[in-house]
């Protein structure tokens, strides 16, 4: 039998980086394919959030190695150091691709997976005129430009959502099997309060803690609720903001597994609206107060479906009424408890990353 070697590229941000880590780690799990595998490599940019977890995963996977690559990145701001940005970048890119070329010829390479992110596109440039296979999920309601244009090279394209990509299988989001807590694992929260967890990552939310800190201060009654607030690695100053609130704890970092915890105890989420995060949190079947990041249409695209499909709330972050908005919508689910339903999680998880894995390897 022939074995493939495999190759992933995308990164920049979570939402691309950690579906494919999650992928590389479900292909541990099924022993049939993991024998078609043999060698995985991992192409993202040097020092960054796809180098960190690549090097996580290598302490348990000893055939997967990672490979930094120049990219480049598109912008549409104008003015002459955009220019010259865009100018620098395309070189940038260039190199990139000829960077992926060495590599896939050098450790012949059969398949890429795109995942989306600048970094990725010389990896598809250089699999297209290799003539190698290319597989690519999007996960959010409006493609990016990357898969937008890998998909137009891919064999097969997947999508989060229909409509997205040309002849693409809708297969959902790429999600991890960490987040499900341990079987029979002890409830440690007052389930008489309403759960709350609230997590905005560090970009632009300064002044999202600062709002709800003003929320806390002028509305007592919603001291019935109990907020979990995970303020992220470059927030952890603003912790002082919540100091005189007894119903409210805060937290830095947090793992796959203890967020999985979170999405079980929690009736509420405050939250991005990143399409990941947002499948995660209603595969626990959350109620969501969903603040896309101003200035980008994916994340409040992504919100304006979820509020069409699931009754959901929006928020815009740069609407004049911001403040006011979030203290009605928190003081009317000051008592709300979700229902928890009984589907399927683990499976619901791996049925996407099966026919992924499938696809790539057949």
């Amino acid at each position: 039998m022939k074995t493939l070697n495999i190759a992933r590229a995308g990164g920049g941000t979570g939402g691309h980086v950690f579906p494919i880590k999650s992928l590389i780690q479900h292909l541990q799990t099924h022993s049939d394919l993991k024998g078609k595998v043999a060698q995985m490599f991992r192409f993202g940019t040097s020092n960054s959030l796809e180098q960190e977890t690549c090097s996580e995963l290598q302490k348990s996977i000893k055939n997967l190695t990672f490979h930094s690559i120049y990219s480049w990145k598109r912008r549409r701001e104008k003015g002459i150091w955009a220019l010259i940005k865009n100018i620098r970048d395309l070189f940038l890119f260039a190199i990139g691709v000829l960077q992926s070329v060495f590599y896939l010829l050098q450790f012949k390479i059969d398949v890429v997976f795109c995942k989306g992110g600048y970094v990725a596109l010389p990896v598809v440039f250089a699999a297209k005129l290799l003539g190698k296979k290319i597989i690519v999920h999007e996960s959010d309601v409006h493609a990016w430009l990357v898969n937008r244009i890998a998909s137009r090279f891919a064999k097969v394209s997947f999508t989060g959502f229909p409509k997205v990509l040309p002849k693409a299988q809708v297969v959902g989001q790429i999600l991890s099997e960490d987040l499900l807590p341990a079987e029979n694992s002890p409830l440690s929260w007052d389930k008489k309060q309403t759960q709350v967890l609230v997590m905005w990552g560090s970009q632009g939310s300064k002044n999202l803690y600062q709002s709800l800190a003003k929320v806390l201060k002028t509305s007592p009654e919603l001291a019935e609720m109990h907020f979990t607030i995970i303020l992220g690695k470059l927030n952890q100053d603003l912790a002082q903001l919540f100091s005189d609130f007894p119903n409210v704890e805060t937290l830095a970092f947090v793992s796959q597994k203890e967020i999985g915890h979170l999405y079980l105890q929690s009736d509420i989420a405050i939250t991005r609206a990143g399409t990941t995060s947002l499948a995660e949190q209603e595969l626990f079947d959350l109620k969501l107060l969903m603040i896309p990041i101003p200035r980008t249409h994916d994340q409040s695209d992504n919100a304006k479906r979820y509020v069409e499909h699931k009754n959901w709330i929006l928020i815009q972050q740069d609407d004049p009424n911001f403040l006011e908005q979030l203290k009605n919508h928190l003081l009317a689910l000051q008592f709300f408890k979700k229902s928890l339903s009984s589907r399927d999680r683990k499976a619901e998880i791996r049925r996407a990353k099966d026919q992924i894995l499938e696809q790539m390897l057949e």
